[in-house]
């Protein structure tokens, strides 16, 4: 079964909410004729850095293609360069949450998803076999996909057979859609530290709660409102579309499948959640203002034991097919992972040939503030190359040079 490297190619069909080129434009547009209002503040050179900074190893693999053999071995050597995913997970349950993103049904240039924009199954499936090798108790695989169908069909579109990972993980793995309540009776509300920047807490999923171990799988992309996007990023897809989707009128609904593009991108809307948890601090239609502050909120929330970011097949100059040809299919052959997500996102972005801790609206934050920088000075993690281990590859040898997002133009 180790070797099985059968992926599906039929995605089931989306009943709507796919955030389309025409829907893109339609957020981004008015964006780019905002300038910020609230002041601002320069995160990459502030005065008053934290003391203590969390840092933690940063392991490089090279692997070209997606066979199973080859992704198990080659993240078998990474963890165990990070020293302790072993003791992390052992007896312990663990949520993986994947980057699936908005729908299964489009590609990019004819290449299916997993090739381009998502988190390739090999990589979630070799992952999850290692950490049943190490004692983990159960993994859960999740993600806001926007389909009502059963949970297990719905993963299927993207190439997540769960047969076929129960049986890499001996029965030890389960799916989870978190676009609502799912199988839970109510929702959690966790808040964030010290207030957050734009969310005081978010009202999610119990997958996200009810778990000793958080992973994120994430895809090694530029990003037009953040500016890059692997790990950290991949936790704006926690909010469920019952209570942060643009389909949703008056009240929740736990039918909703809409992008969430009002509620965690151009802040026109508060979500429907149970308290008011925005805290009126953001830039309406700025999403380089927005985004960036949200990630860091939904970070400091939901803290990653373990980031693991795809770089085998990727998309470089923006984040999805919603960018239309601005995006392109490129292969840096490449994993990365971490304990510490903010050092695991750091050095993935100077693979891709940028500056971790370049100052705010300039590349790769083009259009915004550095969400790495933000997250340092809030004590978070370090983002400053110099100052983080790297083991196994090094960035010479790694780097892949991808071509920065574009900076949207006041008008």
């Amino acid at each position: 079964m180790r070797n099985n490297q059968n992926i599906l190619h039929n995605a089931p069909k989306c009943p709507g909410g796919i955030l389309s080129r025409r829907n893109f434009l339609k957020y981004t547009a008015a964006a780019a004729l905002i300038t910020p209002t609230v002041a601002s503040v320069d995160y990459a050179n502030a005065d008053n850095e934290p003391k203590n900074i969390p840092r933690a190893p940063v392991s490089i693999g090279l692997c070209k293609r997606y066979d199973f053999a080859d992704v198990r071995r080659a993240l078998a050597v990474m963890l165990d360069d990070l020293g302790d995913v072993r003791k992390l997970v052992k007896n312990k349950f663990v949520t993986i949450k994947v980057n699936l993103v908005n729908t299964s049904e489009e590609d990019v240039a004819g290449i299916p998803v997993y090739l381009s924009v998502t988190t390739h199954p090999i990589v979630a499936l070799a992952l999850g076999s290692l950490l049943v090798d190490y004692g983990a108790k159960r993994i859960t695989f999740c993600d806001q996909l926007p389909f009502r169908l059963p949970d297990k069909e719905a993963f299927l579109g993207y190439g997540f057979d769960l047969e076929q990972f129960n049986q890499a993980m001996d029965g030890k793995a389960r799916f989870e859609n978190t676009r609502n309540l799912g199988q839970h009776k109510d929702y959690a509300l966790i808040k964030v530290p010290n207030g957050g920047e734009i969310a005081s807490a978010w009202e999610v999923n119990q997958t996200y709660a009810k778990t000793d171990v958080l992973i994120s799988i994430g895809k090694l992309k530029s990003h037009v409102s953040g500016g890059v996007t692997m790990g950290m990023k991949n936790l704006i897809g926690v909010p469920p579309s019952s209570l942060y989707g643009d389909d949703i009128k008056n009240e929740p609904d736990e039918n909703a499948i809409g992008y969430r593009g009002r509620t965690v991108h151009t802040c026109e809307s508060k979500p429907l959640t149970s308290v008011d948890t925005y805290t009126g601090k953001w830039v309406i239609q700025d999403h380089g203002y927005n985004v960036p502050r949200l990630i860091v909120d939904l970070n400091a929330a939901f803290p990653i034991d373990l980031t693991v970011v795809d770089g085998i097949s990727t998309i470089q100059t923006a984040e999805g097919w919603w960018n239309g040809s601005m995006v392109s299919v490129t292969r840096p052959g490449l994993l990365i992972a971490g304990r510490n997500a903010v050092c695991t996102d750091s050095v993935s972005a100077a693979i891709m040939g940028f500056d971790p801790n370049a100052a705010d609206r300039t590349h790769p934050f083009a259009n915004g503030t550095n969400y790495l920088a933000m997250s340092r000075r809030k004590g978070m993690g370090e983002n400053r190359i110099n100052n983080i281990e790297i083991v196994g590859v090094n960035i010479e040898k790694a780097r892949f040079e991808y071509q920065p997002t574009y900076q949207r133009v006041n008008s």
